[in-house]
């Protein structure tokens, strides 16, 4: 199962890449808010790390690592054409990590309840 979390991962970060580095990506994306969608994918993107390499010990980590790439990604944009380099696009991608962060904390919270309630029952 560990395999699946890992594979999703990296597939997932592969097509973000695809997406982010594409001169011009498919219209269906580009009838939503740029950075709406830069917040929902990285947002998608930090849960999806945190289903591949779930520690909470990772934390930092993950969001160093991602927002590092998010960094790298916008640098890479500004030589490809039709695209650019834009700091508003790493704050809403940041803006995504740290929602994804809120819900990976919140469900394992909320998990940890479920648990001892059903253990306390038992």
């Amino acid at each position: 199962m560990k395999a699946l979390g890992n594979i999703q991962f990296w597939l997932f970060l592969t097509f973000c890449s695809y997406l982010s580095l594409t001169p011009a990506p498919p219209n269906v994306i580009l009838s939503f808010s740029d950075k709406f969608l830069h917040t929902v994918g990285y947002m998608a993107l930090y849960l999806s790390c945190s289903v591949a390499y779930p520690l909470a010990s990772l934390t930092i980590r993950k969001l160093t690592l991602l927002l590092g790439y998010s960094i790298m990604i916008e640098v890479f944009q500004h030589f490809i054409p039709n695209r650019g380099f834009s700091l508003l696009d790493i704050l809403a991608n940041a803006s995504g990590l740290v929602l994804g962060l809120i819900i990976v904390v919140s469900l394992t919270r909320r998990i940890k309840v479920i648990a001892r309630n059903v253990e306390n029952k038992s």
